[in-house]
């Protein structure tokens, strides 16, 4: 075998070994950014949805189902997570959904806000959240608004009390997010600042909590209360 046949067969070797030892879906993931935040591709369905729904559209919610207890989705596995971005128009008084897709543009979704209402199991709660949905046609999220990403809103929830009984009493639970513009709840308040919502859900049963404004430091309140 001269050396450049030995060569090539040191590097077919590696790469077999390679491919065995490590699992492909983890490489692909590592490689391509298939684990995204709320935030992380926010930048991407804002231009896609300028080009394709109106030019001045602004960010109106993001959706989170069943995200992970990093606040994290998982694009290679979008039947089961995602990261849905509602946008608004105030040229179109309408709103339109997109979510991002891997190594490609965002593209435009089925899901919207009738879908996300869907798994909050508590009837306050989902009344709360349909009024807030029937007025983000018409308000958005300032682009100056403050607020934290996904993962720093879990790690802050997952701290609590009520947070630990309700996943004890259902550990085959989920986890769905909801950046909202404050106003939207609060409809006396001045600021247009943006707000989490997390709701923890059981087969029958909704733990729902209200992060005001957005950021780590601010007020958790269950949101029926």
């Amino acid at each position: 075998m001269n050396i450049k046949m030995k060569n090539q067969f040191v590097l077919f070797v590696l790469f077999i070994f390679f491919v065995v030892a490590c699992n492909p879906e983890d490489l692909i993931s590592e490689f391509g950014d298939a684990i995204i935040t709320g935030k992380s591709r926010l930048g991407e369905v804002l231009n896609t949805a300028k080009s394709n729904f109106a030019r001045d559209a602004k960010l109106a919610a993001i959706y989170g189902l069943n995200v992970n207890t990093k606040g994290q989705v998982d694009l290679l596995k979008p039947t089961d997570n995602a990261f849905i971005y509602a946008v608004q128009s105030d040229s179109a008084q309408a709103n339109e959904f997109y979510i991002p897709t891997y190594k490609s543009y965002p593209v435009k979704s089925p899901i919207n806000f009738n879908t996300m209402i869907t798994f909050v199991k508590n009837t306050q709660a989902k009344d709360i959240l349909g009024l807030v949905f029937g007025r983000l046609a018409e308000i958005n999220i300032s682009t100056s608004a403050s607020y934290d990403d996904s993962p720093q809103v879990i790690e802050k929830m997952l701290t609590r009390g009520d947070v630990t009984a309700f996943r004890n009493a259902n550990p085959r639970g989920k986890v769905d997010m909801f950046l909202v513009p404050s106003k939207s709840i609060d409809t006396t308040s001045v600021t247009n600042t943006a707000d989490w919502i997390v709701n923890f859900y059981g087969d029958t049963s909704s733990l729902v909590l209200w992060l005001h404004p957005g950021i780590v430091s601010g007020t958790v309140d269950i949101i029926s209360n």
